[in-house]
Formats: C-alpha cells, sequence, structure tokens
C-alpha cells in the first residue's frame, strides 16, 4: 500500500489541496464500493482503497506531520474499516465515517507518545523551503518557507482534537456539517474547537499574518 500512496502535500500554508473536497459524484461512488463490500463483494474493497488511501493520507499527514506515522495511520485505518465495515449506517457518507476513522487513529497515535508534538516541530523546523509559486503574489521563495514553517510549528502546537479539525476545514475543505459528522460531534463543538483553535494561532502568528495566510477565520 505504501508504494501506492503520493508524496507528501505540496506547497501551501493553508487552503484546501487540489482535488481534495469530494464532490456528490465522488460520495456517490464510494457509497456504492461501500454496500457493494458490505453485501459480499470482497472485490470492492479494493476500489475503496483506490478511492479513500489518498485522501486518507493527506488527513493524517496534516494532523501528525510525518509521512511514515501517516502511511501506518492509513494502514492501521483500512485494516480497521475492513473488519467492521458491517457497523457503517448506510444513512450517512461512507467517506465521512471512515474520515472519522482516520482522524481517531491519528489523535490516538499523537496522545500515545508525549514526545511526538516537540517532534513535529523539529520536522517543521528542518523542513525544505517550498518552491516559490508565482501565484503568490510575489512573496519571496524564502520569506515563504519561513512563513509556511512558523505555520506548521504554531499548528503543531494546537492540541490534537483542533488540529484535526483544522487539518479538515483549512487542508481538505471539508465543510462545517461535514467535519461533525466526521467526528461525530455536534456542528457548535466543531465551529467552537476552530474558534479556540484560531484563537491559539491568532495568539502565536498575529493577527495580520494569520489572515494573510488563513484568508478567514471563524
Amino acid at each position: 500500500m505504501k508504494a501506492r500512496l503520493n508524496p507528501p502535500p505540496g506547497p501551501r500554508v493553508f487552503g484546501a489541496s487540489e482535488g481534495s473536497a469530494m464532490d456528490p459524484a465522488t460520495h456517490e461512488r464510494i457509497d456504492a464500493l461501500a454496500v457493494a463490500f458490505q453485501d459480499g463483494d470482497r472485490e470492492a474493497f479494493a476500489d475503496l482503497i483506490d478511492e479513500l488511501q489518498d485522501p486518507f493520507y493527506r488527513v493524517a499527514y496534516r494532523v501528525l506531520g510525518d509521512a511514515e506515522a501517516a502511511l501506518d495511520v492509513v494502514q492501521d485505518a483500512f485494516v480497521k474499516l475492513h473488519k467492521n465495515v458491517d457497523s457503517w449506517d448506510r444513512r450517512s457518507r461512507f467517506a465521512s465515517w471512515s474520515y472519522r476513522v482516520v482522524t481517531n487513529l491519528s489523535i490516538d497515535r499523537i496522545r500515545r507518545s508525549a514526545r511526538e508534538r516537540k517532534a513535529w516541530e523539529v520536522r517543521a523546523a528542518r523542513s525544505e523551503p517550498f518552491a516559490e509559486d508565482a501565484s503568490e503574489q510575489g512573496i519571496l521563495a524564502e520569506e515563504r518557507a519561513q512563513l509556511v514553517r512558523r505555520v506548521k510549528q504554531a499548528i503543531a502546537a494546537l492540541p490534537p482534537g483542533q488540529r484535526a479539525i483544522v487539518a479538515l476545514r483549512h487542508y481538505e475543505g471539508c465543510t462545517l456539517k461535514e467535519i461533525a459528522e466526521i467526528r461525530g460531534c455536534a456542528l457548535g463543538t466543531v465551529k467552537s474547537t476552530l474558534h479556540q483553535a484560531f484563537r491559539s494561532l491568532r495568539r502565536t502568528l498575529g493577527r495580520e499574518l494569520l489572515e494573510q495566510v488563513a484568508g478567514e477565520a471563524p
């Protein structure tokens, strides 16, 4: 499975990755595959892996900040989904239900290791500068690399649950309603958690810088 996954996400500070937000047709296709697998079509699970492995990896990577750890979470998630697919309620989106598995596994992994947050910050500080993007209104590559490192370090300092919601909202392009379904919580909880996360980021980065990189704040 590892060889089939795409590399870590490309250059961006905040903003959904290309093709990250699932359209209705994609949701329908994934739901149909999940129904087929529930009904006994064992081959349908391979197609589910093809559909979900990259978005799973993006979310896990954004929460964990480590490529190998993200790969491990993705593998664990598919094992868990394979074993527990019968517990999926067909009235909900399979992608949202399975995203919850990925985010929970990612959060659990962080909480198992007291050193994870510090290691994430160190990796973020040592990451290579991203290539300059001509569309970024003339921001120089080195300046942008420093900005990216600052934002990654600030996100790394967030509690795991807040980090997961920021990843889903600002990297995967999920709506607040979708995040509530994925996390299994009330819409108001998502809003308050996102607000708390941005309040922390605002304290760390400053309002002007946060608005520059995020474009919006709750």
